[in-house]
């Protein structure tokens, strides 16, 4: 199936669905699967659920390709959620993309510039993100 025809099937399933999880998993397949103007939108959308969404997003993180887990990364930056910031940890440490890395670590250094709990965690994430590096670098 054509990936404009899945995409088009997930999202026209996910409303209709009659469980809340079932949606928010069909929104984040679909999100995997967009480019361009249309990921900012759905990545709202999905960040309406809150932190209820993370479980999906996390699991969607294991199998998508690099510019679907790019757009999960954005979605976890629009939930806001502190819970988040060691997996975000994991992805600036291990995205096998350069630009999901990257996208990971800007979020978290721009959580970590802020006060309270976010901030906290963000800033401890970065700490062990930032001491993995310089222990790979000197060897």
């Amino acid at each position: 199936m054509p990936r404009a025809a899945l995409l088009v099937a997930v999202l026209a399933l996910a409303p209709g669905c009659d469980d809340a999880d079932e949606a928010i998993r069909g929104e984040v397949q679909g999100l995997t699967l967009l480019e361009g103007s249309s990921v900012t939108p759905a990545a709202e959308r999905l960040a309406r659920h809150g932190r209820r969404a993370l479980p999906p997003v996390e699991a969607a993180l294991h199998t998508a390709e690099p510019a679907g887990r790019k757009n999960l990364i954005l979605a976890i930056r629009k939930i806001g959620d502190g819970d988040a910031a060691p997996l975000l940890r994991h992805l600036a440490l291990y995205d096998p993309a350069p630009d999901g890395r990257r996208e990971a670590e800007w979020t978290l250094r721009s959580w970590a510039a802020e006060k309270g709990e976010r901030g906290d965690r963000a800033r401890a994430a970065m700490r062990e993100v930032d001491e993995r590096r310089a222990r790979e670098e000197t060897g």
